[in-house]
């Protein structure tokens, strides 16, 4: 099933896809052909109805394909996207989870994925404005597979992880280079020495994401929430990005150098994932494309969505395409 949250006449609502392409208000649909049927509130409280809700929807879903034009639909034109789960207790984000990122490492953990997170407060959805400010300097997108967790997982191995996922959706993990570079620290920091229990001091460098990656409007998301049955298998996606005509990512999901099942096991071991949450799994560079024919990506490192005229959209096959605008502040 592919489901949305929007905003349809001033009242917020869950959208299904029909079959035909059409949208419709479960609301609505339950109004008609089953009045009896709870219908949640939103999308987050479906996911935490856990395996009944989402059964209860599935038969309202069949049952609606079978009406066929008879359903009341909702006029796509006049509908505002919200992001499929509004308010996530957590949006995980895997850093240089992409094996093209693999030349520019000079030391990157081999054992486990690294991960940072953004606040709900970052999310937008399909054709909202990404908000930039001239100071922000270099921003630029950055494609990404969301996962959206429908069981809590916590220490769980990579077959029970995937068994935990409820779907999956596209996420644009906005970044500003320039406040990366202002919030940058070089910095003696004591570090375990040679021997057990010795403690030495080194030298490194650092950065802290709260604000070149969790400012509001740094992560749109949507619009869709693809249920994982439609998804076989989330290592076998294509994924573009483009702004305006300009195409600045062609990548694929078997590039992920932590693949979805390995990544939600690993999280899970320090971080309890609730449902509802999203996993954002790191993202499309470039460079890769099928058709010999078509021209170089130059990927999305260097792209700058600063006084972009026009839109930013993300493509992930069998998912859709999350469209925005950025808007100077």
């Amino acid at each position: 099933m592919k489901l949305a949250s929007c905003i349809v006449q001033g009242q917020s609502c869950i959208g299904l896809q029909l079959p035909s392409g059409a949208l419709v208000d479960i609301a609505a649909l339950a109004r008609v052909i089953a009045p009896r049927q709870p219908v949640p509130a939103d999308l987050l409280a479906l996911i935490q109805g856990g395996a009944p809700a989402l059964a209860s929807l599935h038969a309202l879903s069949e049952a609606a394909a079978k009406a066929g034009d008879s359903l009341p639909r909702i006029d796509v034109s006049a509908v505002t996207w919200l992001p499929p789960v509004v308010t996530p207790s957590k949006i995980v984000c895997l850093a240089l989870n992409n094996r093209a990122l693999d030349a520019i490492k000079i030391r990157a953990p081999t054992d486990h994925p690294a991960f940072f997170l953004k606040p709900h407060t970052a999310l937008t959805g399909h054709l909202q404005a990404i908000r930039l400010r001239a100071a922000y300097g270099l921003t630029h997108p950055e494609p990404e597979l969301g996962v959206v967790i429908g069981t809590r997982l916590s220490n769980v191995t990579p077959q029970q992880a995937l068994a935990g996922v409820f779907g999956y959706t596209i996420v644009n993990d906005v970044t500003s280079v320039g406040m990366r570079e202002e919030d940058s620290f070089s910095v003696r920091y004591f570090k375990p020495g040679p021997a057990p229990g010795e403690v030495t001091v080194g030298e490194g460098h650092t950065s802290y994401p709260g604000r070149y990656k969790a400012s509001d409007t740094f992560a749109p998301m949507g619009p869709w929430l693809v249920t994982r049955d439609e998804i076989p298998d989330p290592a076998d996606l294509r994924i573009e990005c483009r702004m305006g005509d300009r195409l600045v990512a062609s990548d694929h999901t078997r590039n992920y150098v932590w693949d979805v099942p390995n990544a939600l096991s690993h999280i899970s071991r320090t971080m309890t994932l609730l449902p509802g949450d999203i996993v954002s799994m790191g993202t499309a560079v470039g460079g890769e494309t099928d058709d010999p024919a078509a021209p170089q990506v130059p990927g999305v490192t260097r792209a700058n969505l600063a006084g972009l005229q026009g839109l930013v959209s993300v493509s992930i096959e069998r998912l859709g395409t999350l469209s925005n605008h950025v808007q100077m502040i």
